[in-house]
């Protein structure tokens, strides 16, 4: 232990006591570095922000956006292993958390189940954005509960005069990790070119007990001797990735077009994916009345721990004319298409395989056409073509199509900034399951409304209502099956489960009709801007009509059933934030964060974030930067039925960094620090928290070099 707990309760105490107001949610970043406070995104008439730039990346930076995100307020990450952890807004992810590559969707299949990799890389973006709140308006009612978008420069939308570039190599202990990314740049004449190439591997993580949070026994009464070798590692949680980008645009004064090729190779282990024996489901397409085979694997036979290998294939393409005509001045085109394909290793045979087909293709209108008023138009397409194949393909291949209409406008009336935006779309889900009249249709509508009012040369006050809708996706309308890698048997909306022994028979249809999600959502934010100190704060309190989830049932199976259900939800909560600057050298910065999700009839929702308490203490001078960060979760104990409590923890990490300037570049290194105390941390929404806690003890050392 490197020094006494007591010392860190101190510390997050004075952090509270510091702040003078009461703890709340903010939605924007407070950046210490540069005094540069409040940064805010060209949305943020819609939704609040938080920008993330290249320098804090480098600490920042983990095997996962989840994890690489999670000291960020307001944002926590599911953890699915180091692998597979994606970002938490307010309580809500996957389906309900847009994950983008340069303003278009990311293309993978992590929205469709949390074991699955987020594809998009952070060693080689110039920035991460994340937009909170209803971020319907401009990204599809996949937003409601916000967005991530992770931005890089493959694409140069700007002249490149000269060769340019930077390279950067870290090493963590905690996992033995090496990580090498390398950007290169150049231009000639109207042409500008990018490179870009990552390659990050890591061993099994090490953390500071058992993985288990207790033993397992068989029905002899015997542990299981494979859990008991679960000590001091996350057993099957190694992984590697690679991939690579080359882009080049032609920019003239009016007109810049662009097109890039990225691929990503990527593999990892699947935690906790136990195979005691598969069921066989002939399931969809076939007769609909008991579609369940007992299929067991041999005995005696070897069992080999299973694995992801996932390659990601992505083509984009911008367009964009400056003053194209009177009163427009800028039209924009954005076209992806994304080709992906995930598979499931068990030995050395394809168990499951997910391939996912999607094309995307979007119109921007900047316009000037109405008096005093400055505002956006455009459309969006949307297709996807999603085929799982396998023992665990829970969802019958799938094809859906989106189209949308969205405009947005804004005036300035004095101090204050109104906002006013719309989204329509059409989204049709077709499932190949054989059977007629089982296609889903939905129609999102949302609108959003909302000031900006300076009220002084320091305070700004924003308030927004929106209404937002959010059409289902496939699994949450059509999944029937084991998905072990959360120890579930997974049921969509469109079945009606019927218990019979120790079997799941289902009824195609008998399940309730899905309908879209309706959120009204209002949300409240106070900045202040003062010598000494800066306050940003928001509530925010959300009503959801038909708020989707997964519901255990009452049913005797060797795996948890979960049934996809809808039922009124009332979300509500908070961040505060707060910096103050002592001196020149030393600020203290903290923020808290709370979230809450209920069922209006009484009860809770499983895997929602508990109350989080951080303070950050900051030491700059020279090239020198210097800090330490401690962060308490406190104990989850508002859970679903069925859903154990979490114990709180804390948290204590510590970096030091510098900037050194050579004869034409700039030389970053850095030093990091995490869980300084080694403790067991047990991530309350994670499906694996009673088989994965967070990494123990570890060290981070790496370097930039820019030129």
């Amino acid at each position: 232990m490197l020094f006494p707990k007591s010392v860190l309760f101190v510390a997050v105490t004075s952090a509270v006591f510091s702040m003078s107001v009461v703890a709340a949610e903010s939605t924007e970043v407070i950046e210490v570095k540069g005094h540069t406070h409040l940064l805010r995104s060209d949305l943020d008439s819609l939704i609040s922000s938080t920008l993330i730039e290249r320098e804090q990346l480098d600490l920042m930076e983990s095997s996962s956006l989840g994890e690489t995100l999670k000291n960020t307020a307001g944002i926590h990450a599911s953890y699915f292993g180091p692998s597979a952890s994606s970002p938490v807004i307010r309580g809500l992810d996957g389906p309900r958390v847009k994950v983008m590559q340069n303003g278009l969707d990311g293309g993978d299949a992590s929205r469709s189940g949390p074991d699955h990799q987020v594809t998009s890389e952070s060693s080689t973006a110039t920035q991460i954005e994340i937009l909170r709140g209803p971020a319907t308006l401009l990204y599809g009612s996949g937003a409601i509960g916000g967005v991530v978008n992770v931005i890089d420069n493959r694409i140069p939308m700007t002249q490149i005069e000269e060769f340019s570039g930077d390279i950067s190599a870290s090493y963590s202990s905690g996992a033995n990790e090496k990580v090498t990314a390398l950007v290169l740049e150049a231009g000639q004449g109207n042409m500008s070119f990018h490179f870009d190439g990552f390659w990050r591997d890591a061993d099994e993580t090490k953390i500071p007990g058992a993985a288990e949070l207790e033993h397992e026994e068989h029905e002899d009464g015997e542990e299981d001797k494979d859990h008991e070798e679960q000590h001091g590692i996350i057993e099957n949680s190694q992984g590697s990735s690679s991939g690579f980008t080359v882009g080049s645009s032609y920019i003239n004064d009016n007109f810049t077009f662009g097109v890039a090729y990225g691929r990503i190779d990527s593999e990892y282990g699947l935690i906790g994916h136990e195979h005691e024996g598969h069921d066989h489901h002939e399931g969809h397409g076939h007769d609909h009345e008991d579609h369940h085979d007992e299929a067991e694997h041999e005995e005696g036979e070897h069992e080999v721990l299973p694995h992801i290998e996932a390659t990601q294939n992505r083509y984009q393409a911008i367009a964009s004319w400056q003053q194209p005509f009177a009163e427009v001045p800028k039209i924009v085109i954005k076209a992806a298409y994304t080709d992906y394909q995930l598979q499931e290793i068990e030995g050395s045979q394809v168990a499951t395989q997910i391939n996912n087909d999607s094309a995307e293709l979007k119109l921007e209108i900047y316009h000037q056409w109405l008096t005093d008023w400055q505002g956006v138009v455009g459309a969006h397409y949307l297709y996807s073509d999603y085929s799982p194949i396998g023992e665990e393909a829970i969802t019958a291949p799938t094809r859906t199509n989106s189209w949308a209409l969205f405009a947005t406008q804004k005036r300035q009336l004095g101090q204050v900034e109104l906002h006013l935006g719309a989204r329509i779309e059409r989204v049709s889900i077709k499932p190949e399951l054989g059977t007629e009249g089982i296609d889903v249709e939905f129609t999102p509508i949302s609108f959003s409304s909302g000031i900006n009012w300076q009220l002084n040369d320091r305070q700004q006050l924003l308030l927004n209502f929106s209404h937002s809708q959010r059409a289902l996706g496939a699994n949450e309308i059509y999944a029937f099956g084991e998905h072990l890698g959360t120890s579930s048997f997974d049921i969509g909306a469109y079945y009606g489960a019927v218990p019979h022994g120790d079997h799941v028979h289902y009824v195609l249809g008998e399940g309730d009709k899905p309908t879209t999600e309706d959120a009204n959502t209002l949300d409240l934010g106070w900045r202040y801007q003062g010598e000494q100190h800066i306050f940003a704060a928001s509530l925010f309190y959300s009503r959801v009509n038909n708020f989707a989830y997964q519901q255990e049932q009452d049913i005797a199976y060797h795996l948890s059933v979960y049934q996809q259900r809808q039922d009124d939800v009332t979300l509500y909560g908070g961040e505060f934030q707060h910096s103050f600057f002592i001196n020149e050298q030393w600020t203290l910065s903290s923020f808290v964060d709370y979230s809450r999700i209920k069922l209006t009839d009484g009860g809770n929702l499983p895997r929602i974030p508990p109350l989080r308490i951080a303070t950050q203490l900051d030491y700059e001078i020279n090239d020198w930067h210097a800090n330490l960060m401690v962060s308490h979760y406190t104990k989850q104990n508002k859970t679903a039925v069925n859903e154990s409590a979490t114990a709180g923890y804390t948290l204590v990490d510590a970096s030091i960094y510098k900037h050194q300037q050579l004869a034409n570049s700039e030389l970053i290194y850095f030093v990091k620090a995490t869980n300084l105390l080694d403790q067991e941390a047990r991530v309350h929404g994670s499906f694996l928290k009673d088989k994965a806690p967070l990494p123990g003890a570890s060290l981070k050392i790496g370097l930039r070099w820019s030129f």
